[in-house]
């Protein structure tokens, strides 16, 4: 990794405090503007929090959102960008760090209130640069991970705390077990990173194309979705475990809470498939496509976020 990081001072201009009102989403909920293609539990595991294609957010408990909000538009002309890419949540579950567009957006979703935003550096002066994912560490920085090769450390009230580059910044990552550690990849390689002292630990070169990976929650393993199906492997041996096919659908991936099954997409639905990469089950809504979908940290259940909009149990 480059060690050209720094702590530069940052100008109120460039970590806009704008405090800008955010309109509540009007939606007619269950339902989104748009399909639902990011779902995260909070960490008391009662809550969740959706993304959706529309641009709007919204914090839910199983049959009640609590809050939601429609986020501004950058008016980016190349339409698969100016979407939500990633987020994270502070520990109350009510403060969002939403990447979206060209922005990185502090959101208080139960006051409706945009608290901060930041916009990375374009590349060249002209060429407009996006914050790809973004997650909070365990000592509560936020870390987000920008596509034009940059990354950055938050606190979570905005405060710039450094900035530094490498050349294979992640536009995916997962927080390992030990709570200080990220898997993370650019869709090439795989990477292990400490971004509180603003290194790479590790990587390993992969030779298909990746599309979304998931660490697994008590060992030094990451579950990979790629263009030849799913693989498990060994981080620090660099050892591929096993690999499997599974039918063409969504490229996401989850892993239960006890790291004994896997949650991908296939076809319209979804399919559970032990280690060994024999399936336990499928599932799917009738008419409704799943575009996301996560274990529950608690029962090891499936939450899935559909086209039409909804969040719903499937198991």
């Amino acid at each position: 990794m480059s060690n050209d990081w720094q702590n530069p001072p940052r100008h109120p201009s460039e970590r806009d405090m704008s405090g800008l009102l955010l309109s509540e989403a009007q939606t007619g909920f269950p339902g989104h503007l748009g399909g639902i293609r990011l779902l995260k539990f909070t960490s008391d595991c009662r809550r969740f929090f959706c993304a959706d294609l529309g641009l709007t957010v919204s914090l839910r408990e199983e049959g009640r959102v609590l809050a939601s909000a429609q986020l501004p538009s950058d008016g980016i002309k190349t339409k698969a960008m100016d979407r939500i890419h990633d987020f994270a949540l502070s520990d109350e579950g009510s403060t969002a760090f939403v990447a979206a567009g060209l922005h990185l957006r502090c959101i208080d979703l139960l006051h409706g209130v945009e608290r901060w935003r930041y916009r990375p550096d374009n590349v060249f002066g002209f060429l407009q640069s996006s914050p790809r994912a973004v997650a909070m560490t365990k000592n509560k920085y936020v870390w987000c991970c920008n596509d034009n090769g940059s990354m950055d450390l938050f606190r979570p009230e905005g405060a710039h705390v450094a900035r530094w580059r490498a050349s294979d910044t992640p536009n995916m990552v997962s927080q390992m077990h030990n709570g200080d550690w990220f898997v993370g990849s650019d869709g090439f390689g795989i990477s292990v990173w400490e971004p509180e002292e603003r290194r790479r630990i590790l990587r390993y070169k992969s030779a298909v194309r990746v599309y979304s990976i998931k660490a697994f929650p008590r060992e030094d393993k990451v579950a990979v979705r790629s263009d030849v199906g799913v693989s498990i492997i060994d981080l620090f041996n660099g050892d591929h475990l096993r690999t499997f096919r599974v039918l063409p659908g969504l490229p996401f991936i989850d892993v239960s809470p006890d790291g004994r099954t896997l949650l991908v997409g296939e076809g319209r639905g979804v399919a559970v498939y032990d280690l060994d990469g024999g399936q336990i089950g499928s599932y799917s809504l009738n008419g409704d496509r799943v575009l996301s979908a996560v274990f529950h940290p608690l029962d090891g259940g499936i939450l899935a976020g559909t086209d039409s909009g909804d969040a719903v149990r499937l198991a």
